[in-house]
């Protein structure tokens, strides 16, 4: 085992994440995951492959990863000259076989521009020929019943003047004000009636008891950077959400459960909890999984 791996697995372990936790994560096939902790490198696929999983890895274990490829750079595979050879030969080989490549595409560029401007000048004799018609505009609306409309040479004398033709003003809407005594909501203002109690903490495990509504809906949004989570209705049971929320991407989520609940983040601090509208503080949650119970209590009887 090389000391790489033995770093990677020691910051693994210390956090309790297992490595189908960290295939979770990563997307990176457990194999390569066993290949990297044993200094197997040459099961991975490439040069280029090893050194993205291990920095995939040392960020899912909270290392830094610019300063693990660094301090780690006599371990990591040297990339081989056979594969440098390979891709050298490869391009000399598509450069040989596309030696109009080139051209197709000047040509191509050439034939384009040639079409928008004929389209140009197409458009443009169009606009051109239309300003040179004139229409009359045709009055429209509506008349009201009544009104004296006066044409040329039809009128009643050339003293006499038609009165204006106006439209009948609908009338206004008045809103009654509220009566007294009573308030309005401002939109978008939302009442919680639940409220969410911190019980006790063993290591990683934090324990919550819940107060208010029939079942527990868990809020997840990640404030920065990114963090994996995974949504339960009880430590040991099948997830029923699970994944990674990310800044910029896939930032937030609802999960509507029972009565209980079990969250499981693997970065806490980047995370805003809120069950059932109520804020769950895990900025003082340093574990890395943390580990999060919510029961609810029953309504006490009338």
């Amino acid at each position: 085992m090389s000391e790489l791996g033995q770093v990677l697995q020691r910051a693994r372990e210390e956090k309790g994440i297992t490595l189908d936790d960290i295939q979770r994560i990563t997307k990176i096939q457990r194999r390569y995951l066993e290949a990297i902790e044993r200094g197997h490198f040459h099961v991975l696929p490439g040069h280029f492959y090893a050194r993205a999983f291990i920095k995939s890895y040392a960020e899912a274990v909270g290392l830094d990863p610019n300063h693990i490829l660094t301090h780690f750079q006599a371990d990591l595979p040297a990339q081989p000259p056979t594969e440098q050879v390979e891709r050298l030969r490869r391009r000399r080989v598509a450069s040989a076989n596309n030696p109009l490549q080139a051209g197709r595409w000047v040509t191509k560029t050439l034939l384009v521009l040639f079409i928008a401007l004929i389209i140009g000048v197409i458009y443009i004799a169009a606009v051109n020929n239309n300003g040179n018609i004139s229409t009359q505009p045709v009055p429209s609306g509506t008349v009201t019943p009544g009104a004296e409309i006066v044409t040329p040479g039809n009128g009643g004398g050339g003293a006499s003047t038609s009165p204006i033709a106006q439209q009948p003003q609908p009338p206004s809407t008045v809103t009654p004000p509220p009566e007294p005594g009573t308030t309005t909501p401002e939109p978008g203002e939302v009442t919680s009636q639940a409220t969410i109690t911190f019980d006790s903490q063993q290591g990683s495990m934090y324990n919550y008891s819940l107060q208010g509504g029939e079942k527990i809906t868990v809020h997840l949004k990640v404030k920065e950077d990114r963090s994996w989570f995974g949504v339960s209705e009880g430590k040991g049971k099948k997830y029923v959400e699970e994944g990674e929320l990310k800044k910029g991407a896939k930032e937030e989520i609802t999960i509507e459960l029972g009565k209980s609940a079990y969250v499981r983040l693997g970065k806490p601090t980047v995370v805003e909890l809120t069950v059932n509208g109520a804020v769950v503080d895990t900025s003082k949650m340093k574990f890395m999984p943390s580990n999060i119970t919510i029961k609810m209590k029953e309504a006490a009887a009338q």
